[in-house]
């Protein structure tokens, strides 16, 4: 599942570290994010602010410089439940979101191995430098980090588009 390593597609020499299947996803989202912040930036300096506010008019506003009209529908006015959710998915939610995400994404590639007090019983793919402890046998994580990690990046890989054909 999930944790599949191989080298990277330019590597050629001896001793260069694999790349796993999670790895990839990490490289993909942190893009992914990178495009969506700056889309909701663009958003955010074409209408002269990143907060927006539906008005009972029907017309979606910049909240600075007021009366900057975003957006009206048809007829010129928007229906209260579009207009609300566009409001309240203005940039600065976006830009919240994005943050908040990336700080997930760390916390996610943070988690370690299990380390125990006897390195006999570690985590094989548990590091001195990563986790904080040895282990005797060097090898594929038995802790099951690697797994949870794996399908909690893709959960929120896939908030912004990621699917198996990405790989």
């Amino acid at each position: 599942m999930g944790q599949r390593a191989r080298r990277p597609r330019d590597a050629r020499l001896v001793g260069e570290p694999l790349v796993t299947d999670t790895d990839q996803m990490v490289t993909w989202l942190r893009a992914a994010m990178d495009a969506a912040k700056h889309r909701a930036e663009e958003a955010a300096a074409d209408t002269g602010s990143a907060n927006w506010e539906y008005q009972p008019s029907g017309i979606l506003d910049a909240m600075e410089p007021a009366g900057f009209m975003v957006a009206t529908g048809s007829q010129d006015f928007l229906e209260p439940e579009r207009g609300q959710f566009m409001a309240a998915n203005d940039p600065a939610a976006v830009l919240r979101r994005i943050a908040a995400d990336r700080q997930l994404l760390d916390d996610l590639i943070a988690e370690q191995h299990n380390v125990v007090e006897d390195p006999a019983y570690t985590c094989p793919a548990a590091t001195t430098e990563r986790d904080g402890g040895r282990n005797y046998h060097p090898g594929p994580c038995n802790c099951a980090r690697d797994e949870r990690v794996h399908r909690r990046v893709r959960l929120l890989a896939e908030g912004y588009g990621w699917t198996e054909e990405e790989r």
